[in-house]
C-alpha cells in the first residue's frame, strides 16, 4: 500500500494549488524511473536544454523514441534530478529571468512515498519550482496534479528566484536583514529578539567547530525559545522548542556547514521545530537584485541539513 508522507508544517507554509498558473513544456529524454531515492514520474530530462520542446505536458508518462544507449549515457552524466531538469527546461523555454537549481534535493523520509513530480510557476518577476508527491505517476506541470496529491502533504519543498522591488534594493546589512526576514515565510515578528523577556548564551556545534548562540525566551518561559547564531553573512534561527532541543538540532547544522559552504551572500536560515527532534526549514539569500529561496517541508531530524545542502548545491541552469 502506498504510504502518505508524514509531513507537518507551520501555517506559513500552507499554500493551495488552486489558481496556480502552469507554465512551460517539458523536454522528454527518458521514461519515468528511480532517481535519488524518489519514484520519478511524468516527463523527465537529464540534461539542460535551451531549445523549446515540441512536446506538450500531458497527464501520463511519455517516452521519446530515442535509443536506450543515449538515454542511459545522459542519465549517468547529468547532475540534475530528472524531475528538476524537466521543470527547469520548461522555464528555459519560457522565462527571461535568471535560472538556477539545486543539483541535490532532499530525500524522502522512507520508501513508498508516492511519485515525484513538480509544478513550475512563473510571472514577470519570479519563478518557483514546487516539488510534489502524487499518488499516481503524473507529468511535470500536469493539470491533474491537484486531483492526485498525497493526503496531508501537498508539497515536499520548493526553490526559486524573486526579483527584488526598488524599495528592497538596499545596501546596509541591517536593511538586507530586514528584507530577508520580511520574505521568509517562517520568520515571525512575534519572535523578534527585541520582544524576548530573557536570554542566555549556549554552545552550538562540537569541538573546534563550536559557535556561541543566543537563546531567547518569551513570556518568561524557555519552553518556546528562539536560538540564534551567525556564520559569516548568514543568520541561522531555530524556533518553537526548548533551548536543549534547539541546541541538538543546531549541532547537525553547524557540523554540516563546517565542511560545506553556503553561497557568499547575506542569507537567512529559519528552522521551525515541529516536535523535539524534527523540523522544517526555509532558506533565503540576496544576490544583487535577486532573492533566492528554497524550503524542505518534510518534518524530519535531517531536514535542516538537507535544506542547507540544496543551498550549497545551488547551480546556474543554462
Amino acid at each position: 500500500m502506498l504510504k502518505s508522507r508524514a509531513v507537518l508544517m507551520s501555517a506559513a507554509f500552507l499554500v493551495t494549488l488552486s489558481g496556480c498558473g502552469l507554465s512551460g513544456t517539458a523536454h522528454i529524454t527518458q521514461s519515468p524511473s528511480k532517481s535519488n531515492s524518489y519514484t520519478v514520474s511524468g516527463q523527465v530530462s537529464t540534461t539542460p536544454s535551451t531549445a523549446p520542446s515540441s512536446t506538450s505536458s500531458t497527464s501520463s508518462p511519455s517516452v521519446q523514441t530515442s535509443s536506450a544507449t543515449s538515454s542511459s549515457q545522459a542519465a549517468s552524466t547529468s547532475p540534475w534530478n530528472p524531475v528538476v531538469a524537466s521543470a527547469m527546461n520548461g522555464l528555459v523555454a519560457s522565462s527571461d529571468l535568471p535560472l538556477a537549481a539545486p543539483t541535490v534535493i532532499p530525500p524522502p523520509p522512507g520508501p513508498g512515498y508516492g511519485y515525484l513530480t513538480a509544478l513550475a510557476i512563473q510571472n514577470a518577476t519570479s519563478w518557483t519550482v514546487r516539488l510534489i508527491d502524487t499518488s499516481i505517476p503524473l507529468n511535470v506541470n500536469s493539470t491533474n496534479i491537484q486531483q492526485h496529491l498525497i493526503p496531508g502533504a501537498p508539497y515536499l519543498g520548493s526553490f526559486g528566484i524573486d526579483l527584488l522591488s526598488q524599495s528592497e534594493l538596499v545596501s546596509t546589512a541591517p536593511e538586507r536583514a530586514s528584507v530577508l526576514r520580511t520574505n521568509n515565510a517562517l520568520w515571525s515578528a512575534s519572535q523578534a529578539s527585541a520582544k524576548a523577556t530573557a536570554s542566555q548564551k549556549v554552545t552550538v556545534g562540537s569541538g573546534g567547530d563550536a559557535l556561541v548562540a543566543t537563546a531567547y525566551t518569551y513570556n518568561g518561559s524557555y519552553n518556546n525559545a528562539k536560538l540564534v547564531w551567525t556564520e559569516g553573512n548568514w543568520t541561522i534561527e531555530i524556533v518553537n522548542a526548548s533551548p536543549r532541543n534547539e541546541q541538538a538540532m543546531a549541532l547537525s547544522v553547524v557540523n554540516y556547514l563546517h565542511t560545506h559552504y553556503l553561497p557568499p551572500y547575506p542569507g537567512l536560515i529559519m528552522i521551525d521545530m515541529i516536535n523535539n527532534a524534527s523540523a522544517v526549514t526555509r532558506i533565503d539569500w540576496i544576490n544583487g537584485d535577486q532573492l533566492i529561496l528554497m524550503d524542505d517541508r518534510q518534518a524530519t531530524p535531517n531536514n535542516p541539513a538537507n535544506t542547507c545542502s540544496m543551498a550549497v548545491h545551488w547551480t546556474p541552469y543554462h
